[in-house]
């Protein structure tokens, strides 16, 4: 039987604590991250649940490392699912 793994509920806070940290616009925060200014207001509401290249992205814009941000979206259980999911193929050499 397998659930669903939700991201954490508010994570729109911690983000948006930390684009005011920086003295940034929503709409600077959503150019610098190749989003629109629509979709950052709703990852900021905890509406739109960003993806894990997006938490990359808004990682290094605002200066804090990938997991700091990572902890705060996503539950422990779906970064390990994650992991387990990008295994790396070793192709032969010709």
């Amino acid at each position: 039987m397998s659930e669903s793994i939700s991201p954490l509920t508010n994570y729109g806070e911690r983000i948006r604590t930390l684009r005011n940290r920086q003295g940034m616009e929503l709409e600077q925060l959503a150019e610098l991250t190749e989003t629109t200014p629509e979709m950052m207001n709703r990852i900021e509401r905890s509406l739109a649940h960003p993806s894990f290249s997006m938490i990359e992205r808004l990682a290094k814009v605002l200066g804090v490392p990938y997991e700091h941000l990572l902890r705060d979206i996503w539950p422990a259980q779906m970064i390990f699912q994650q992991e387990e999911d990008q295994k790396i193929i070793d192709l032969p050499s010709s």
